[in-house]
């Protein structure tokens, strides 16, 4: 499964990746999905993601749904998403 810490989410500072913050975006991104996207998924995601305290793994439904709308966002933010993901590899057999 994969895994992303969103309250401590390390965003890029430049386009060269040298630098870096750590950045709380868990009520930024919530509100983001759910004012943008539709349905239940969406919702459970939001709330998933506001209500976390640490890293949080995603089925692969939830996970897809998450890149979808990630890839909508600021090109800083695609690439911060990207190196935020964690496989622990319990999805694959």
């Amino acid at each position: 499964m994969k895994t992303i810490n969103f309250k401590k989410f390390e965003m890029f500072e430049d386009i060269s990746h040298s630098s870096k913050v750590e950045v709380d975006v868990r009520k930024e991104l919530a509100d983001n999905i759910y004012k943008a996207t539709n349905g239940i998924a969406a919702l459970n995601l939001a709330l998933k993601i506001y209500r976390s305290e640490g890293a949080i793994a995603f089925t692969p439904e939830e996970f897809a749904l998450l890149e979808e709308f990630a890839n909508t966002g600021t090109p800083r933010f695609i690439d911060s998403f990207q190196a935020n993901v964690h496989d622990d590899g319990a999805d694959q057999k």
